[in-house]
């Protein structure tokens, strides 16, 4: 299933906005594939490999992913291995401060931020 018009400007509008972060991130492409659309793909560069491939559904989907990461950086720069349920509160100020800037680009797709803190303890 492919994209109506709307839907791919929205998502190339957030494809956009996370430009730098999505060409910088070792951990994941974004790939555009003609039969089914965007495909995130989890890699590694050492060793290399492909973990999974999501189906980019929606723009909001992709800024979900690309909110994820951030924070996925924050607790792989802290050295700890656990994920929003175990985070620190100094942790979860760095990915706030992170999303800070994107958000203020896509204020439409804050609510994303709530759904991601809401794993926290």
């Amino acid at each position: 299933m492919l994209y109506t018009e709307k839907e791919k400007h929205e998502i190339e509008r957030v494809k956009e906005v996370f430009a730098e972060h999505l060409r910088q991130s070792p951990d994941f492409e974004l790939l555009w594939s003609d039969k089914v659309g965007y495909v995130w793909l989890a890699i590694s560069i050492d060793p290399v490999y492909i973990d999974t491939g999501n189906w980019i559904e929606s723009a909001a989907g992709l800024c979900y992913e690309c909110l994820n990461d951030i924070a996925l950086d924050v607790f792989g720069m802290t050295g700890n291995d656990h994920d929003f349920e175990d985070a620190d509160p100094l942790e979860l100020a760095e990915i706030k401060r992170r999303w800070k800037p994107y958000i203020g680009q896509l204020p439409e797709y804050a609510y994303l931020c709530d759904e991601l803190l809401s794993r926290s303890k």
